[in-house]
Parts: C-alpha cells; sequence; structure tokens
C-alpha cells in the first residue's frame, strides 16, 4: 500500500473518532484488498461484520462495547445489569453485557465480547428508551427505573449478589422515581416480585443506616 493512500485511511479513520463503517469506506473508495492488509498489520481491528476500530496507544473510549453494540445493531438497546452498570449502580462491570432487541429482530450479532440477548415485544421494547450523544457515536440504553425492574425479572441470568447490589444502590438514590418502577413492573407481570425486593433492600439499607450511626457516636 502507498504511503499516501496509508495516510488517507488513517485520516479518515481519526476524523470519525476512531470508529468507520465499511459503507463509508467503500464510498471512500477503500477496497477490501486494503482493508484486509490494515488488519492484517495490526493499523486496524475488526469489531463486526462491517464495522472497524482504528488502534491506537490511548485505546478504546469508555464505554466502548455499547458503543460498539449500537454500531453492530442501531436497533439495539443496553438493558438489565449492563444498563445498571452504565447507571452507576453496580462497580463491576457485568461479564456479559445484556442486549435488549425485539422479538422481529433477527439481525445477527457477532461481537467480540460475549453477550447475552434478550427478546421483547414491540410495545415494551420501546418503553423508557433513553439515546445517549457520544463523540463516537450514539448509546441505547433504558433509563434507571426499567434497568432494575429487567434486573430483577432476569435473576436467573444475572445472579443474586449482583441484583441485590443493584436494588439496595437504587434504593439509596435521591431521585428514584418508585412510582414509575412499579408502573413498568406492574406491565411487565412481576409488580409483586418487585415489591418484595424494594422491600427488602429498604430494609437492608436502613440497618444499615442504624449502624453507621451508632459506630459514629
Amino acid at each position: 500500500m502507498l504511503k499516501s493512500t496509508y495516510q488517507k485511511i488513517v485520516k479518515l479513520f481519526q476524523e470519525n473518532n476512531g470508529y468507520v463503517n465499511a459503507a463509508l469506506l467503500k464510498k471512500e473508495k477503500v477496497t477490501t484488498v486494503q482493508i484486509k492488509e490494515l488488519l492484517q498489520n495490526g493499523t486496524i481491528e475488526k469489531v463486526s461484520h462491517g464495522h472497524y476500530w482504528l488502534v491506537s496507544e490511548e485505546g478504546k473510549p469508555e464505554n466502548y462495547k455499547l458503543l460498539e453494540t449500537c454500531q453492530t445493531n442501531p436497533k439495539a438497546v443496553i438493558c438489565a445489569d449492563s444498563a445498571c452498570y452504565y447507571h452507576g449502580l453496580i462497580k463491576e462491570e457485568p461479564e456479559k453485557l445484556s442486549i435488549a432487541t425485539a422479538k422481529t429482530d433477527r439481525s445477527r450479532m457477532q461481537l467480540p465480547f460475549p453477550v447475552c440477548r434478550h427478546y421483547y415485544s414491540d410495545v415494551a421494547f420501546e418503553q423508557d428508551l433513553q439515546i445517549i450523544e457520544t463523540p463516537y457515536g450514539k448509546i441505547r440504553v433504558y433509563g434507571l427505573e426499567r434497568s432494575v425492574c429487567d434486573s430483577i425479572r432476569f435473576q436467573e441470568n444475572i445472579g443474586e449478589e449482583n441484583v441485590t447490589e443493584i436494588v439496595e444502590n437504587y434504593m439509596k438514590q435521591d431521585k428514584k422515581e418508585l412510582e414509575r418502577l412499579q408502573a413498568y413492573a406492574d406491565a411487565m407481570r412481576v409488580g409483586k416480585i418487585v415489591r418484595t425486593r424494594l422491600e427488602k433492600a429498604s430494609k437492608a439499607c436502613k440497618k444499615q443506616e442504624e449502624e453507621t450511626s451508632k459506630k459514629s457516636k
């Protein structure tokens, strides 16, 4: 590859904050042979089918898994424990990224990290969706209350310990909207389970506060 061609392609990636898809590469007349060469010499790496990242010393951006998922499937949404991690309710990033797609969405999502895919009806899929604009692209993620509720629903996949951490940290939030959470839980037919969880977490938080108060005296 000519040096000028290499510089042109690198500049294209830099102008797009490191991420470029196959459609743009084709538009800029970058050939599949050139893409293959850049992959082989480590200049770029394949994120998923038709999506590439310019390798740099700075590394990938924060929340790159969320970004790359939403680039791979623009209709996908980050959900449950992964959304709770994004919202700051758990400290450790889940081993598998929880992704929501509509039941009618059968697009393949081959990503370089483990995922857990959940399918929703069209009505449930659109509820409480937030779209976050970043310099690298959009992140589609469910809101706080819905994410907590979904984490409780998917407890078998997420694990008791993680769900407990999510719910207890949610109950400590000043801006929590319990009515909103319970309304969504009722719509998903898990109202009783969610209320039981919230009550248990509320008692645990109160106990912690009392113990902290005693120690400070």
